[in-house]
């Protein structure tokens, strides 16, 4: 699996990672039944009521993420991280390239804490520095997007344009099953867990808070259905790999203002 993501990402830029995240989200937005929370402030270019809270803790998860550095992990985004909720009833969560976090309003109100709202942040910034969507394309289809291809400089006749096309659609399709559909590998998204446990840790949380949110998964995984359900391995098999690492980190002091500030925010979910 690491291969095939150094394959996949080896020819990207910054820039090209960029376009290629925001031609995912966008085309999962269009094509599954997800509406943006706060809207309105969105369409103002702001951040507002949940999405602003979430994105503030997106932001220490995903500083965090930058000091927990592994070989292969791909750069800060080029515009930035962008933490978006969803207003949909599943318990679900995903990462496009380039910094693009989606979570739904489900999985808020499947957290307790803001702990365990990082937590799945956690894991979603870890899918992205270990540019797990890029390894998800089909090496088929990678192989007919050349590094020249890439290049802004190169002067593509209609052809190689049209070449380029099919084979960039074909990799929006395969990210796009990987996050929605299909899922990615057992092996990646323990590794996702791995990874964000370790950003959690640095960021301050209480890493204890990953197994919890899980167990509430686990609780309901028998009568759930589509999104983490669908797309990720059993709760009870991540909490088995995950249980012996959390038992052996310090626990951190609780924060009351912490608490606070998560109860005041989910509010809005009522």
């Amino acid at each position: 699996m690491y291969k095939r993501q150094i394959e996949a990402s080896k020819d990207l830029t910054p820039e090209n990672e960029y376009y290629v995240g925001r031609s995912v989200a966008t085309t999962i937005l269009a094509r599954h039944d997800y509406a943006y929370r706060d809207a309105r402030a969105l369409r103002r270019g702001e951040l507002g009521g949940l999405t602003e809270y979430v994105n503030r803790v997106g932001a220490v998860v995903a500083y965090a993420a930058l000091e927990v550095s592994r070989d292969g992990d791909r750069e800060a985004p080029l515009a930035g991280w962008h933490f978006v909720v969803l207003e949909h009833d599943s318990i679900n969560a995903f990462a496009a390239p380039g910094g693009y976090v989606f979570v739904t309003s489900g999985a808020l109100r499947n957290a307790t804490s803001e702990d365990e709202l990082a937590a799945v942040l956690a894991h979603e910034v870890a899918h992205v520095r270990r540019g797990h969507a890029l390894g998800s394309i089909k090496k088929s289809r990678w192989a007919n997007v050349a590094k020249d291809a890439l290049s802004t400089t190169v002067q593509l006749d209609e052809a190689a344009l049209g070449n380029l096309t099919q084979a960039f659609e074909g990799a929006m399709e395969d990210m796009t099953d990987a996050l929605i559909v299909k899922g990615y590998s057992r092996d990646t998204e323990f590794e996702a867990d791995r990874v964000g446990l370790e950003i959690m840790q640095r960021a301050g949380y209480d890493p204890r808070a990953f197994v919890a949110y899980l167990r509430r998964l686990a609780d309901k995984q028998h009568t759930g259905t589509g999104g983490f359900y669908a797309t990720h391995p059993k709760a009870s098999e991540r909490i088995a790999k995950l249980e012996a690492k959390v038992a052996a980190l310090p626990e951190p002091e609780p924060s009351k203002a912490r608490l606070k500030r998560f109860k005041q925010a989910i509010k809005a979910l009522d």
